[in-house]
């Protein structure tokens, strides 16, 4: 990821706002909770942060925002935002970034915390909040609005978060802010939220042990230790996830050497699926599906009998295209043998010849009655085809291509996917660089669809919550 002087203008600006509010904080500040619960936070927020997972677009994903919002709540949000930036400087420089990554990490870090405190002592909100309190007899009314406020603090938290996660992001990526945030925080917001109940039931703990024994840092291990155990599993079950996005992306490309014509054809195929129904506003899980269908929507011509009808530079016969029109349902039978891939992506696959009029093949189905995907996929295999380079003719112009889409649309593409692909910068400037140049990856998630995530670049160091 490179450094560009817009992004070191926007690491400047995320740093001065952090130094700005903190400086108020400081004039407002609660007092001192003293050297060892500070250290104790820092600590425990450090080590949780090391179990960090990589998020899908240029980011990391961490849990600490939990210890960062539970010092926000017990301390203020001036000693919150020290806690927040000290674990994230030092969690930096364990793992070895550069300072201008440092600085952003704390910066925004102890910024997220410092706006979101304001905002909740702003709604009316207290400190600590009256459902902290241990001794005595607490008003119905103040619990309601604490309780309350707090999922606005939580909001404003992580809004803060994400915009300077996704901000840098966009800049250093040259994306556009609209893509990396649907990628990185879109599907993770009702998470996020929900999460953050751990920061009250922390908070509550500390308290707790510090009344009752003055030993509140034990609170902070029995709200820890389940927390690190859990994301080392998840690490674990993360890696599982790339591991077998490698080995599909190695058994298509090894299919496609067959056709040095065609060489990358279904990544690139998978990568302009994405972009495709990312614009058209999919649901995350939608996206992931749209993009696996798209990757093995030509794995069936691994099978034998298509191998001289690739190698094959003349035109094809009429039986020669009717044997090569059944690799789509040769394709679905091979994605079908993977149960997670039943239904949705394999009938995807199936389909993804049919055209909009019902002239297509295998079963000519027409409009809606084609998968949403097989839409998506028929128009980037016919973008890729028409923007790469083959025997009789060099690739075409974005002019071209587009004037292309538009003569078919109706006829043999969904006329709302073309809409979304020509009025698409993102889609627009991915056929002009070319899909293969594109910094964004293939990406396949071969888990329960129900529980998989978007992803985009792996090569980065930009920690935040939603990023």
């Amino acid at each position: 990821m490179r450094t560009t002087s817009k992004t070191t203008l926007f690491i400047t600006v995320v740093a001065l706002v952090a130094l700005a509010m903190g400086a108020l904080a400081w004039i407002n500040r609660q007092p001192s909770p003293g050297i060892w619960p500070i250290l104790s936070f820092v600590f425990m927020a450090f080590l949780v942060d090391q179990s960090s997972t990589r998020a899908k677009v240029a980011a990391r994903g961490s849990t600490s925002f939990v210890m960062h919002m539970a010092a926000g709540l017990l301390f203020g949000g001036f000693w919150g935002a020290v806690i927040a930036a000290s674990s994230s400087a030092i969690g930096q420089l364990a793992i070895g970034n550069r300072p201008s990554k440092i600085i952003f990490n704390a910066s925004q870090r102890a910024a997220s915390v410092l706006i979101a405190v304001l905002a909740y002592r702003l709604l009316g909100g207290g400190l600590p909040p009256a459902y902290m309190q241990i001794v005595g007899t607490v008003e119905s009314a103040a619990l309601q609005r604490d309780f309350f406020l707090f999922f606005a603090y939580a909001t404003t938290y992580f809004f803060v978060n994400s915009m300077a996660v996704n901000g840098v992001v966009a800049l250093s990526a040259e994306r556009s802010f609209r893509d990396v945030w649907s990628l990185n925080t879109r599907a993770l917001i009702g998470y996020d939220l929900g999460a953050s109940a751990i920061a009250l039931l922390l908070a509550w703990l500390y308290t707790w042990f510090q009344a009752t024994w003055d030993v509140g840092s034990i609170g902070l291990v029995l709200v820890v230790i389940p927390i690190v155990a859990v994301r080392h599993v998840y690490g674990l079950y993360h890696q599982l996830q790339e591991s077998g996005q490698e080995l599909l992306q190695v058994m298509v490309k090894a299919i496609e050497a067959r056709d040095p014509y065609t060489s990358g054809h279904s990544l690139r195929v998978s990568k302009l699926s994405r972009l495709i129904a990312l614009e058209m506003g999919l649901q995350i899980r939608d996206v992931e599906q749209v993009h696996t269908a798209a990757l093995l929507h030509d794995v069936g011509k691994i099978h034998e009998e298509f191998a001289p009808l690739l190698r094959k530079e003349d035109r094809l016969t009429t039986d020669e295209t009717a044997l090569m029109q059944t690799h789509s349902a040769r394709s679905a039978e091979l994605v079908g043998i993977i149960s997670n891939f039943r239904g949705f992506i394999q009938e995807s696959v199936r389909h993804h010849h049919e055209r909009w009029d019902g002239k297509g093949y295998p079963a000519g189905l027409s409009g809606h009655e084609i998968p949403l995907a097989s839409r998506v996929i028929l128009v980037a295999d016919t973008i890729d085809a028409m923007t790469t380079d083959r025997p009789y003719r060099k690739r075409l112009p974005l002019d071209v291509v587009i004037a292309e889409l538009k003569k078919c649309s109706g006829g043999q593409f969904d006329p709302e996917v073309v809409e979304h692909v020509v009025g698409s910068v993102a889609v627009r400037r991915l056929i002009t660089v070319g899909v293969e140049s594109s910094p964004m990856p293939a990406t396949v998630v071969v888990s329960d669809p129900r529980t998989s995530r978007s992803g985009w670049a792996k090569k980065s160091f930009w920690k935040g919550r939603s990023a």
